[in-house]
This record gives C-alpha cells, sequence and structure tokens, in this order.
C-alpha cells in the first residue's frame, strides 16, 4: 500500500471514529455498540411469516377477514428495531427492512395472485418529511422485486392517501367511518389485478380495513396483505409450509 493510500485510510477510520463519538452505533434491538444490528436480533427476520389477521379485531368487519402474513410478533428486540426504523431516524435500516420484506414475499408467493398490484397503506405527510422516507411504498417496492423474481406479474402503486383531496371513487367506496381520518384512493391501481397491501406494522388493523375499504372493488379486489410486524396475538401461527 503506498503511502497516500495509508493517508487515506487512517483518515477514513478516524472520521468513522469521530462520527461514532458523535452518534454511536448500536444495535437497535438490544444496545450492542459498535454493530449496526447484532445476528441475535437479526434472526428472527429470517424465519417463516405467520398469519396474523386473527390478532387485529378491526379486520373483522362482518365479511370475510383479509389474510396477513407479518414477520414477526412485535416484541422484544423486533419491536425496538422497528421503532428505530420508524422514529429513531436509523435510515441505515431501510435495506435491512426491503430484504426482509423481499424473502416474507418469496416464503408465500404461491399464495398470491399471479398478477398483482402491492399498494403500500397511506402515511401520513408529515411523517413522511420527518423520517426522510415513505415507508409503505419503500416496502411495497421491495415486494415487487421479489414478486418478480418468483415469476409473478407485480408493480406498486401508491393510490392512496390520508384525507387528501377528493377521492376517485364514492364516498361509500373510499372512506372507512370506523378511523379517526379517512382513507382516499387519489390513484387507480390496474383493473382486473388482485391488490396486496404493504404496511410496516400491524396492531388494532384500523389502517389496514380502512385502505381496504377504500380500494377494494370488483375488478381491484383486496386479496391480502403484508406487513413487517404485527401485534402478539395467541391465535397468530406459522404458516403452513
Amino acid at each position: 500500500m503506498s503511502g497516500s493510500a495509508r493517508m487515506a485510510t487512517v483518515v477514513v477510520r478516524a472520521a468513522r471514529d469521530v462520527a461514532r463519538l458523535a452518534v454511536p452505533v448500536e444495535c437497535p434491538g438490544c444496545g450492542l455498540a459498535d454493530v449496526l444490528w447484532c445476528a441475535d436480533c437479526e434472526a428472527p427476520w429470517w424465519e417463516d411469516p405467520l398469519r396474523s389477521e386473527q390478532g387485529a379485531p378491526r379486520l373483522n368487519t362482518g365479511t370475510a377477514t383479509l389474510p396477513v402474513w407479518a414477520i414477526v410478533e412485535l416484541e422484544s428486540s423486533a419491536h425496538g428495531m422497528v421503532a428505530a426504523w420508524k422514529d429513531g431516524h436509523r435510515r441505515d435500516l431501510d435495506v435491512f427492512f426491503a430484504a426482509a420484506m423481499r424473502r416474507m414475499v418469496t416464503a408465500v408467493a404461491t399464495q398470491l395472485p399471479p398478477r398483482l398490484t402491492f399498494v403500500p397503506a397511506p402515511a401520513r405527510a408529515a411523517s413522511t418529511r420527518a423520517r426522510g422516507a415513505d415507508l409503505p411504498l419503500l416496502l411495497a417496492n421491495a415486494a415487487v422485486v421479489a414478486a418478480r423474481q418468483c415469476g409473478l406479474e407485480a408493480s406498486a402503486v401508491p393510490a392512496l392517501s390520508i384525507g387528501r383531496g377528493e377521492s376517485r371513487r364514492s364516498s361509500a367506496r373510499a372512506r372507512w367511518t370506523g378511523g379517526a381520518r379517512s382513507v382516499v384512493v387519489v390513484r387507480e391501481p390496474p383493473a382486473g389485478v388482485g391488490v396486496v397491501l404493504v404496511d410496516d406494522v400491524l396492531t388494532t388493523g384500523a389502517t389496514l380495513a380502512r385502505s381496504a375499504a377504500a380500494i377494494h372493488t370488483p375488478l381491484t379486489p383486496v386479496v391480502a396483505a403484508l406487513v413487517l410486524a404485527c401485534a402478539p396475538a395467541p391465535a397468530a401461527s406459522k404458516m403452513p409450509s
């Protein structure tokens, strides 16, 4: 290595050490220092997906409950990782969760329609600005990559918004009265293609329920939803292989 190369390496390492002093790097799941995430906290995100709709009471609207897959339950280290990603300014976790979504789509691909549109759940504009990224859209784009690799015809369409402008459909279809704010359709997904909703977490199911009520039609049926994590529920079980 030349003298200039050695000097450059020293400068880079020094800059990295100074940055760590100013903003210490640690695993968001357990707090282990000097790692972006540790192997133990990463491991649950490689498990088979869970069917999680039974733990979300707002998804039960008196008709067939929307099937929802999640990777992990939202507790312990998984909760810390999601919280750091959403509200801890850990944009380095974008690549981690995009990869987790791709693995989940690969795992459930045989249970999805051959032609589908991934529609991200609507994110509040203020949250997107504060985070510097539209997290549901990031996950939907990752889902498209995996679906296409599995031979499915897939696209991502940011079709929904929270209380912004006029819905392109009637208010009876576009608004969900059980929520504090409306979900409206601002961009139509392709007709004749199944819709798979995508969100970061599932708790009560209110967001997915409002989204499904807004966008579902005979030509754009909502067939499933994918989330990274779900609230713990005794009824949740491992997806059958």
